[in-house]
């Protein structure tokens, strides 16, 4: 669900969320907060899984801050990279092909992504979690992103999140070596052994 904190009380951690415009208030905690890069305040915009107690209260959880035009900041983190790599490429005079390599990879990676979900909820065979994360590697992080928030797969699992932190982290770190002279020369090798 999508909703807003009509109330915060940072000091105790907790408040609550309208949604369904005020027919639902949901009881909110800070423990149930996903996207932990800060904490809730007042007016923010949220989706949350509810859960409804035995005393037929309405607890959110999986709660997730949503930034500048309903994204989360991961999708938004990850949207700007894209643009930046693009922009970077263009003017550093870097290989072009960079811009619909990410691109692809990160479609792959979504599809990926859509299909694993998909075969969880048929209960058929499952997309190995090493596959997610090398397809994150080498570039497709940006379409993982995207299909945790659209998706809500692999959202929830926090050494899966880890570890695609850290492929994310190391990605962007090859594309910044790639401009350095040793960086060059190995997409040149490579251009010109295609």
């Amino acid at each position: 669900m999508k909703g807003q904190i009509v109330e915060w009380n940072d000091k105790k951690g907790y408040g609550f969320i309208s949604a369904l415009n005020g027919e639902l208030i949901a009881f909110i905690h800070v423990s149930s907060v996903k996207n932990i890069n800060r904490r809730p305040k007042l007016n923010d915009a949220v989706t949350f899984d509810i859960v409804e107690t035995e005393k037929g209260r309405f607890n959110a959880e999986n709660v997730e801050i949503l930034g500048l035009g309903g994204f989360p900041m991961n999708v938004l983190f990850a949207t700007t990279f894209l643009v930046f790599a693009s922009g970077s490429v263009l003017v550093l005079d870097g290989e072009v092909i960079l811009i619909p390599l990410y691109l692809a990879l990160s479609l792959l990676t979504y599809l990926m992504y859509a299909w694993d979900k998909q075969a969880a909820l048929d209960g058929k065979r499952r997309t190995p979690e090493n596959t997610l994360h090398i397809l994150s590697l080498i570039g497709g992080w940006p379409g993982a992103l995207l299909a945790q928030f659209l998706l809500r797969h692999k959202s929830r699992k926090q050494p899966f999140k880890f570890v695609l932190w850290v492929t994310i982290v190391m990605n962007i770190c090859m594309f910044i070596w790639l401009f350095t002279d040793s960086g060059r020369n190995l997409v040149q090798s490579v251009l010109n052994s295609i």
